[in-house]
């Protein structure tokens, strides 16, 4: 791991402690995460609509497991389940972000 991955990873350790080590639950499992994003929208711009996440997860991907989360499949966080929308991962690699809507909405 280089020094940014370290930085970026010990950061978001701070982070999770600081929003009160909160977690979620995918695949029977809990998982820490920090909070990036919880609002429910989809805006429509130039090109068509633009996908804005009812709630935004960041997790160390040194968490998951090797085949972490995928698209289309559903987490629960504060005791609601989430579609994941989206799954990226930093350049580094050590930050997996979740973009998750509520699986009612439409995909």
């Amino acid at each position: 791991m280089n020094r940014l991955a370290r930085e970026l990873t010990r950061g978001q350790k701070e982070v999770e402690a600081a929003q009160g080590n909160l977690v979620f639950t995918w695949a029977g499992a809990n998982y820490p995460c920090t909070v990036n994003q919880t609002a429910a929208s989809q805006m429509l711009d130039v090109g068509g609509f633009q996908l804005h996440s009812d709630l935004t997860l960041l997790v160390r991907t040194d968490v998951l497991p090797a085949v972490g989360p995928k698209e289309k499949q559903t987490l629960t966080f504060a005791g609601r389940s989430y579609r994941i929308d989206r799954v990226l991962v930093t350049h580094g690699g050590n930050i997996t972000s979740l973009a998750c809507n509520d699986p009612g909405q439409g995909a």
